[in-house]
């Protein structure tokens, strides 16, 4: 199967690195492509911008984890992606499937499309 780089496919196929929604199913890889959104991640720096993200973080202690994963804590996971500068929040979580996996999902609260398209704003007290 041939790899393409997510900025190549963005500029040449969608002409825009501008996504409204992804979600991620990568049998553990999803974990690598998060950090690189966030702080000096290659897609922060690429300009990339993602309004939703729906991720199957899957469970390191899962028997067909790669060996990429396994020594990964998701709690932390989540916890240092909150801590590194990031525009995304998660909303969402839920255990999935009969796995140990989890469904996340994430928002980015920075960006004004995206608190646009998410009607961010109403979810703030103005009183």
């Amino acid at each position: 199967m041939k790899v393409v780089e997510l900025t190549k496919l963005l500029d040449e196929f969608v002409e825009s690195r501008f996504i409204h929604y992804l979600t991620i199913d990568i049998e553990g890889f999803e974990y690598g492509i998060l950090r690189e959104l966030i702080g000096n991640g290659q897609f922060a720096k690429a300009g990339i911008t993602i309004c939703q993200i729906d991720a199957e973080l899957h469970n390191p202690k899962f028997p067909n984890a790669h060996d990429s994963i396994k020594q990964l804590n998701p709690v932390r996971f989540i916890l240092d992606f909150l801590d590194t500068p990031s525009p995304y929040i998660p909303i969402f979580n839920v255990p999935y499937l009969k796995h140990p996996h989890q469904k996340v999902s994430f928002v980015n609260i920075v960006n004004p499309e995206c608190r646009r398209a998410f009607k961010i704003e109403s979810y703030f007290d103005r009183k």
